[in-house]
């Protein structure tokens, strides 16, 4: 056989190998998780279980179990390293290196919020014979009144930089503070704290469902409802110019750990649900991915910072899913056992390796 045959023969070999990758169907294996994740489990009428799930190194089971009981509401420091969560009647903070456990205060607490710096937080409490109150606190225990709201009518805070909160008071009347400022119903009030604490109240005209703390971003509605809106920046509220996010009827489900990319999920059918983020930069429609079963209004999903890997918790079942592929993982029951439809799950900060 002449040169020329061996070259036609070689090139035949390479057509085919190249005909057959790109025909090859591409395959797609289940996420395995790593890392711990801490989720709240049980009824939570006297208190959930703070649970810790975490991977094993071949990736194949997950080791489970009970961290403490008669936990109502936990939420991870803005860098993952610690939690705040509340009893009965105490406030806790439990730090994830070395696993020490100190409380901050006594007392029927609700509404933990870190500030965008982590070095303190805000907290409302109430009592059967006074007025609901907003305070701030240290990380020392060392607290700070805000406003006593003897209606019980100013929604949870939420940190807008690190010396200022904002809140809604829906119903009630005029209300003047321990420091004179007049307070009134159906505005959104900001707290700026310093030395003190001064008050001031804006038109109420935002609702605002979550702040990226490390860009101060935002996802907002109107305060009387209506289509989700993007706001660039929030940290001067009075000035706010949202504009409309880019989907018309979708939900915000949270932003990638520790950065700004915000997720959504769509539901077009009974059977799929769509999932996709924004970019941050040009707030343009990413990476949709498909989904074959649908969530609970109720679901709570944490994203993983690569924004690749997202946990949902929806009542009694746990899954892992990968963003890009749609592909799901259950992290907890065996099909073989039935989920108990009052052992709700929620996960509560995913400590990636």
């Amino acid at each position: 056989m002449n040169q020329f045959g061996l070259y036609r023969i070689a090139l035949l070999i390479i057509l085919s190998a190249l005909i057959g990758a790109c025909t090859q169907e591409t395959k797609t294996t289940a996420p395995k998780f790593s890392g711990r994740l801490l989720l709240l489990s049980g009824d939570k009428t006297n208190g959930s279980d703070l649970m810790e799930l975490s991977g094993t190194p071949a990736g194949s089971t997950n080791n489970y179990q009970v961290v403490t009981s008669g936990v109502f509401e936990a939420v991870p420091s803005p860098d993952q390293t610690r939690l705040l969560y509340t009893t009965k009647d105490e406030i806790m903070l439990r730090d994830f290196g070395s696993g020490a456990v100190k409380s901050l205060g006594k007392g029927d607490s609700f509404c933990l919020a870190w500030a965008p710096d982590g070095n303190h937080f805000s907290y409302k409490q109430r009592s059967a014979a006074g007025p609901t109150k907003l305070y701030e606190s240290d990380l020392n225990g060392q607290s700070k009144l805000i406003l006593e709201d003897p209606n019980g009518s100013s929604d949870c805070a939420q940190w807008i930089a690190a010396d200022r909160l904002v809140f809604d008071r829906f119903v009630g009347t005029q209300q003047k503070t321990k420091t004179g400022e007049t307070i009134k119903p159906n505005t959104t009030t900001i707290a700026t704290i310093g030395d003190g604490v001064k008050l001031h109240d804006t038109p109420k005209k935002w609702s605002i469902e979550a702040i990226c703390a490390k860009g101060n971003n935002g996802f907002m509605r109107p305060a009387d409802g209506g289509q989700l809106l993007i706001a660039k920046n929030i940290d001067h509220f009075e000035t706010i110019d949202p504009s409309p996010a880019p989907c018309s009827d979708c939900r915000f489900v949270g932003y990638a750990a520790q950065s700004c990319v915000p997720f959504f999920i769509e539901q077009p059918t009974s059977t799929t649900t769509e999932l996709f983020y924004l970019n941050p930069t040009n707030w343009q429609k990413q990476r949709p991915a498909t989904i074959n079963r649908t969530f609970s209004p109720n679901a709570k999903m944490l994203i993983k910072s690569s924004s690749r890997l997202m946990i949902v918790g929806d009542a009694a079942s746990l899954f892992l899913i990968d963003t890009e592929s749609g592909e799901i993982t259950p992290l907890l029951a065996k099909p073989s056992e039935p989920a108990v439809p009052t052992d709700a799950k929620v996960p509560v900060v995913w400590i990636e390796n």
